[in-house]
């Protein structure tokens, strides 16, 4: 159970890491919307990840609503937090929308990934 847990602790980690740095401190990428599939990856990552590991535990279908719904929560409060303790970045409702379509993606691929994935 540890192996599957373990991988989302990480990503988990570097997600907040890197979303909470101030804005000056991040590299500048210019490509068209970059930044919302930027998103939508990252937190489409994360919630793939916690979904592997909730499959060891209650009903299948309960669990995986439980934790989409607790990741686009938490990309939530992130963005808030980017908002509250930044001169230099801003909470973003269109960034919040890109991480709720990346944990809901991979909620719906996740039967599509071969065995050993999931």
């Amino acid at each position: 159970m540890r192996r599957y847990i373990l991988p989302a602790l990480i990503w988990t980690a570097i997600v907040t890491t890197l979303t909470l740095l101030p804005g000056r401190d991040l590299p500048e990428i210019h490509l068209i919307n970059f930044d919302k599939f930027a998103h939508l990856g990252v937190f489409g990552l994360l919630n793939l990840l916690y979904l592997r590991w909730q499959r060891f535990g209650i009903s299948k279908g309960a669990a995986a609503w439980l934790v989409s719904l607790l990741v686009i929560s938490y990309s939530g409060v992130i963005e808030l937090l980017q908002g509250a303790f930044y001169i230099d970045r801003t909470a973003d409702w269109a960034d919040f929308a890109a991480n709720a379509c990346g944990c809901l993606l991979a909620w719906l691929l996740l039967p599509l990934l071969p065995k050993k994935l999931r």
